[in-house]
């Protein structure tokens, strides 16, 4: 017993406050030449741009706002960089391609706002196509001058546009093209001209792919397909602006990087891929040359695959330096330093730098340094069998030091739906490891990431076998003596907060409480409430995926979980962002009523002025707060 109550006096060290306390850095970047390091560093609450002089040390804040995090850093020569902001806590929180694009010279001069990020806030004009765009999404710096970029301009319900950018003029100019549809996606050659446009029409149902070999040749279709399942998805040219990369499927029904055959006119060679993820991006380019020199996989745990055999020796080398963890290199310019991002599952991450001429590596930040992480749990992939034979992934947390027998559960399934998990350092994850749960993440389908097939199973099963994948992982662990069955609770966000809901009222035997953080409470609310109800294109994904409201009114009924609060028997804890657009106040309102009028047990939190996520780790403070004291009370670990 002296060992188990020191560990868990060890473990207590690490307290909720620390998880959930804003990193002190967000993400680095090497300038060109190597010699200056850009940081997003945590700076009264926010992710402030900091510049770093990798030979003398001095380090500069150059740039903050009081309620937006600095978020994508990128050099455009050795002076300037542009940057884009995201409101954490807002429905655009994860989109950094519509935040606002900003630039600055490293010294802190000549700052210009490129695209006010005032425009992307709110939606304003909801179901109109405005004049300005929501936001700007840098492609590359142009080649005839340093200080302009290429970037593409989002507009609501409308056409995307290629612009070529002055970073300290503001001034946008148009680049011209001519096909027919509205323009998604856009793939320009080294020299900066546009070669491939991506067409759709206005719900997304059909994509066509319009290509042209040179700035003065007409544009051709290479193809005409369904925009949700593409034959292939364009992506870059290599050095040579002759080879276009695509993503298409490979023989492992999984995404894999090709090199397109314009003579055969569909993918060609295969150049990566994975048997059990997609691999559909993550090209490493040199930045210089524009030279491909590897691919990023998602995998567990994630690793690079370089074409290039002087980086696949540096990656034997920087992994020997730091054993255990993944060492994500990125390429400089030819003999500049790279900068090494390492991590693990136990490890929030630190940056070095490698300088290839001196083979010398030079420590620079950790980016959470109050964790510890041999306090901390390691992610396992564990997979299993959903109740139809499918098979699934899943990722296994279990309490440090615990043995993997009749342990308290908390299920924690992924928002979305359609998106993954992905292996790595969590600090929620971590959290309820360190309070003494096991941790059970269910790739269920629906997910991607997995392949095509695992993601359109998931198509109209919202609360059918979507809700089974998650039951089964549970039912897996229970058969195998690792998770007590009178312990298990089920916790998640968005979709997540749906699936808790779900699970609650469908199998109420099995959980003793839920967790559910802005998630879905009635599926119809999602074709006639918040953002989504005036986008055509989102209401025609939502038929497709989740169903048609008119013609599955029965359906919708029953796997709506406000419909079923007589059925739900466990504590629930529930908590919305007052202003959410994206799953707006009204399911948990509507939810809670409905719990309230039945007698049952409840929580709930209303989170003012927040949308869909936490803005400030005061109010993630909060909330796991609540959520600590609540798991504690109705599924305590010990």
């Amino acid at each position: 017993m002296l060992c188990c109550a020191t560990l868990t006096a060890a473990l207590a060290q690490t307290s909720m406050e620390t998880f959930f306390k804003n990193p002190q850095i967000g993400t680095a970047s090497l300038s060109p030449n190597g010699k200056y390091l850009a940081t997003t560093t945590t700076i009264d609450g926010m992710l402030q741009l900091a510049i770093v002089d990798l030979e003398t040390n001095d380090a500069k804040n150059i740039a903050g706002y009081e309620k937006l995090d600095i978020h994508h850093i990128r050099w455009i020569s050795d002076n300037r960089l542009i940057f884009d902001v995201i409101n954490r806590g807002s429905d655009w929180g994860n989109s950094s391609s519509y935040g606002g694009l900003y630039a600055i010279n490293r010294d802190g001069t000549k700052s210009a706002a490129l695209m006010p990020t005032s425009e992307h806030q709110r939606y304003s004009n909801m179901g109109e196509v405005t004049s300005k765009p929501l936001g700007l999404s840098f492609v590359s710096v142009a080649k005839d001058d340093p200080n302009s970029i290429i970037a593409i301009g989002f507009f609501y319900n409308g056409d995307a546009v290629p612009y070529k950018v002055d970073s300290v003029t503001e001034r946008r100019k148009e680049i011209y093209f001519n096909v027919p549809g509205l323009a998604r996606d856009f793939v320009f050659d080294n020299n900066n001209v546009l070669r491939v446009v991506v067409t759709t029409n206005v719900a997304q149902t059909e994509a066509k792919v319009w290509y042209r070999d040179t700035e003065e040749q007409a544009w051709k279709l290479l193809s005409a397909h369904s925009y949700r399942t593409p034959k292939f998805r364009p992506l870059a040219f290599d050095a040579d602006n002759s080879t276009l990369l695509v993503a298409a499927r490979a023989d492992t029904g999984k995404d894999g990087i090709f090199k397109y055959d314009f003579a055969a006119n569909k993918a060609g060679e295969l150049i990566a891929s994975d048997k059990g993820v997609d691999v559909g991006g993550g090209l490493v380019f040199a930045p210089d040359t524009h030279k491909l020199l590897g691919v990023r996989i998602q995998s567990e745990p994630p690793r690079t695959v370089w074409l290039d055999k002087a980086f696949a020796a540096t990656q034997l080398g920087i992994d020997r330096a730091f054993a255990g963890q993944v060492n994500a290199i990125t390429p400089g310019n030819a003999q500049a330093a790279m900068l090494i991002h390492s991590y693990s599952s136990t490890h929030p991450g630190n940056y070095a730098a490698y300088y290839p001429d001196k083979k010398k590596l030079q420590n620079l930040f950790a980016v959470r340094p109050g964790i510890d992480p041999k306090k901390m749990s390691e992610q396992m992939v564990y997979d299993y069998a959903a109740r139809d034979g499918l098979a699934l992934a899943s990722y296994l947390t279990l309490p440090k030091g615990r043995e993997a027998k009749a342990l308290p559960l908390v299920v924690y399934p992924h928002g979305g739906p359609n998106a993954r998990d992905s292996w790595g350092f969590d600090s929620t994850v971590q959290f309820l490891a360190g309070m003494g749960y096991a941790v059970l993440q269910p790739q269920f389908r629906g997910s991607t990431g997995f392949g095509d097939d695992l993601y359109r199973k998931g198509f109209r099963q919202w609360g059918l076998s979507m809700q089974d994948d998650i039951t089964d992982g549970v039912m897996s662990l229970i058969k195998q003596g690792v998770v007590n069955p009178k312990r298990v609770c089920i916790m998640g966000a968005s979709y997540g907060g749906y699936a808790t809901m779900m699970g609650l009222a469908k199998d109420p035997d099995l959980y003793q409480c839920g967790v559910n953080l802005l998630g879905v409470t009635n599926l119809n609310y999602m074709f006639s409430e918040g953002r989504w109800s005036k986008d055509k294109a989102a209401e025609f994904h939502f038929k497709e995926t989740m169903g048609d409201p008119d013609s599955m009114k029965e359906q919708f009924a029953a796997t709506s979980p406000v419909k079923l609060a007589d059925k739900i028997k466990a504590p629930v804890f529930m908590a919305y962002g007052e202003k959410a657009s994206r799953v707006p106040l009204i399911h948990g309102e509507d939810m809670r009523d409905a719990l309230k009028k039945l007698g049952k047990t409840y929580e709930y939190m209303e989170l003012k002025d927040e949308e869909h996520g936490f803005s400030s780790q005061e109010v993630k403070y909060k909330v796991f707060g609540a959520i600590e004291s609540f798991l504690k009370k109705y599924n305590p670990a010990q």
